[in-house]
């Protein structure tokens, strides 16, 4: 199997947790987990719109550069 995060190859494993202990898949590139109760919960739950990357980046939303001005002109911090 694919990992659906990295396209890293998927292992079966032994997970235990306080809850007991059941088979999941683990990445060995990134480390992603998955279980039958994750992937349920992703199959049931709708997306949550705040983890869209798109969020602020129409064109009136202005370019990076133009949105974070702050913390260039900060000081460097006096040796007291």
């Amino acid at each position: 199997m694919k990992c659906p995060k990295c396209t890293g190859l998927l292992i079966q494993e032994d997970i235990r947790e306080q809850s007991g202990r059941f088979q999941g898949w683990r990445c060995i590139q990134c480390g992603f987990r998955l279980d039958h109760l994750i992937a349920q919960n992703r199959i049931s739950t709708p997306p949550d719109p705040a983890d869209d990357d798109t969020v602020g980046t129409s064109p009136r939303a202005g370019s990076t550069s133009q949105r974070r001005t702050t913390g260039r002109n900060k000081r460097a911090a006096s040796k007291a």
